[in-house]
């Protein structure tokens, strides 16, 4: 069997990057950058309030208290927008709104909150250091700085700076587009009457669920039965529509082997058995320079392989480098055993407390009992041949 390590290792490396296309500002939440982003002009372009106050000479508020405040005369208000019109001298000050524009001759704002203005006079309560309260050219960003390169994710905040940067469209790589199909005569959709030795077929909305989480395109192609031309016309059409193909069910020993024939006859496919549970067989490979996930049929171990597995894959084809999910330590609150020959990645609720992360396990951990992941918010790692008591520490991750 290969190690997890290794089987993923193996896998991501001939994951292909999707090619790059513009997209307006607004559509590309959630992309991945595919260019380098300098700046053109100065954030801010000219120096400017951090409040509502009055921008004075810090010199002449040196020694401003309460019982002896500093009078100063107004010269004018400057609003946000506008640019003053008058220069700041010595025993003066101008009234200035947050993001305006600093005067000439004036080198700190006294915040509006330790001030009292009575015609035009202020009376200044505190001191203020030189450059206190302004906001500086480029203090955000530069001019010809780069701001943002590939591989960057775009998230609002990044978003809001491709605005800052008077960039309307972005150079990005696309998004997978990501077909799904269940497997099996044993399979019945949803709304109809389960008939004898028929179960619902929950994996397909399971990975059109994950496949979004992961910010990836899914594409619903429904069943294939038990049918070589018919399962390989479904997986076909599928490619023919997609990035990359994601099928469930039909890679085990001792099941049918259509699905095995099919995908073989599709490209390059490896039939593996990794190290894991759940999630011992899979199946990968290309066809077309498409990628191709066979995934267990029991909903747990399809739902973990895709977490450990297909996730990071659709990660990199959007173009992103941060593939997989934080691990870290956490204490166990029960004593668990691994008797497997295999890594055993444990369902469980982890709590955060007092700077300390707890795990414990959801229950049941069979591989078809789905509701030991509803149950969890992450995964624990066990190793081969083990018992760990409580107190000890787990590798883990959060999932979703």
């Amino acid at each position: 069997m290969l190690s997890v390590e290794e089987a993923r290792q193996r896998m991501l490396a001939t994951i292909p990057i999707l090619p790059s296309e513009k997209r307006e500002i607004l559509e590309c939440t959630g992309y991945v950058l595919a260019e380098v982003l300098p700046a053109t002009e100065n954030i801010p372009p000219f120096d400017n309030s951090a409040m509502d106050g009055y921008a004075v000479r810090a010199a002449d508020v040196k020694n401003a208290s309460e019982k002896n405040p500093a009078v100063l005369s107004v010269v004018e208000t400057i609003a946000a927008g506008y640019a003053p019109t008058k220069q700041v001298a010595a025993g003066q000050a101008s009234r200035i709104m947050t993001g305006a524009m600093m005067p000439e001759g004036a080198d700190a704002v006294v915040m509006q909150e330790v001030t009292q203005q009575d015609a035009d006079e202020v009376k200044i309560f505190e001191s203020i250091d030189t450059a206190g309260n302004v906001r500086f050219t480029g203090e955000s960003v530069a001019e010809g700085q780069q701001v943002m390169g590939k591989g960057k994710h775009l998230r609002p905040p990044e978003v809001s700076m491709l605005a800052s940067l008077n960039c309307a469209k972005a150079t990005v790589h696309r998004k997978p587009t990501v077909a799904i199909v269940s497997t099996g005569d044993e399979l019945t959709p949803l709304g109809e009457p389960l008939e004898p030795g028929k179960i619902r077929d929950s994996n397909r909305y399971g990975l059109y669920a994950q496949v979004e989480e992961a910010g990836g395109i899914p594409i619903d192609m429904g069943i294939a039965p038990d049918d070589e031309a018919e399962t390989e016309r479904i997986f076909r059409a599928a490619l023919a529509k997609a990035d990359a193909l994601i099928t469930s069910g039909g890679v085990s020993v001792g099941e049918h082997d259509v699905v095995k024939t099919v995908l073989a006859k599709l490209g390059e496919i490896n039939f593996w058995r990794v190290a894991m549970k759940p999630g011992k067989p899979q199946a990968y490979g290309i066809a077309d320079g498409k990628p191709i996930f066979g995934l267990p049929g029991n909903p747990v171990s399809s739902l973990v392989v895709f977490e450990l597995f297909v996730r990071p894959a659709l990660l990199k084809m959007a173009g992103h480098t941060n593939l997989f999910r934080p691990t870290f330590k956490a204490v166990l609150a029960e004593s668990v055993t691994n008797r497997d020959g295999r890594v055993n990645y444990m369902r469980a609720i982890l709590k955060v407390s007092d700077g300390e992360i707890t795990a414990q396990t959801t229950g049941p951990q069979g591989s078809g009992i789905l509701h030991s992941l509803v149950l969890a918010n992450g995964l624990i790692t066990i190793p081969t041949a083990t018992t760990l008591q409580v107190g000890e520490k787990v590798d883990a991750q959060f999932l979703f």
